[in-house]
């Protein structure tokens, strides 16, 4: 059983839905989670969970924020946009390599 992580503090739903937030704010949380773990990331492969649901990101007003986060983040160096079924069909391979490898 593989299981990758999920982050709710990123899920549209509860920021726009339950907390009101505008599609700048959504932006600024994105953006920032992301510079963190991008840090991060030089010390370990890090995971940036965003939860999103057609119906809430998918309306015209905020997909914008959305296309405008992807667009800075896939700006940098190394990031590998995924869904949640690619990281762990690449860490299943990376596992698989690691165990036959060592008997």
């Amino acid at each position: 059983m593989i299981s990758v992580p999920y982050s709710v503090e990123l899920n549209d739903i509860i920021l726009f839905l339950s907390n009101g937030w505008s599609g700048e704010e959504f932006y600024r949380a994105v953006v920032d989670q992301f510079e963190q773990l991008y840090s991060e990331s030089v010390q370990s492969g890090r995971v940036m969970t965003l939860a999103l649901h057609p119906f809430v990101i998918g309306q015209p007003f905020r997909a914008r924020y959305l296309a405008k986060a992807l667009e800075y983040i896939t700006s940098r160096d190394g990031v590998w946009l995924a869904t949640r079924d690619e990281i762990a069909d690449a860490f299943r391979t990376s596992a698989s390599r690691c165990f036959s490898n060592h008997g």
